[in-house]
């Protein structure tokens, strides 16, 4: 294994260490591990397509693809929080979430062909 990619893995080895002492204590919230397992799952989502993606040898492709279908699903849960409304629209997180969607409309529109 590249030495840089072994240090990067113990690294994340030890912090899951490090959080596993602390939730042995009582000091971390529910929060937190919530935050903790949907950041473990995001990570090995991601390390399933990076491994998809050379299996395929596309150049990053499928890595591309990856990433856009769990935006859509993510913004088709929002979406859908906000419509039953389990998501309030009164966070000031939404102002900065419409700005982003608009550039992002901005650069959608701008690569699709005429």
């Amino acid at each position: 294994m590249d030495p840089a990619l072994a240090s990067q893995v113990n690294s994340i080895r030890l912090t899951l260490q490090a959080v596993e002492a602390q939730v042995g204590t009582g000091k971390l919230q529910r929060s937190a591990l919530e935050d903790l397992k949907s950041t473990v799952d995001e990570i090995r989502l991601r390390i399933w397509a990076i491994m998809a993606a050379a299996a395929e040898g596309s150049d990053g492709l499928a890595l591309q693809r990856f990433r856009l279908r769990r935006a859509i699903e993510f913004c088709d849960g929002l979406c859908k929080e906000f419509e039953n409304g389990t998501m309030s629209t009164t966070h000031k997180e939404c102002d900065m979430l419409l700005s982003v969607l608009g550039r992002l409309t901005a650069c959608l529109g701008g690569a699709r062909p005429s």
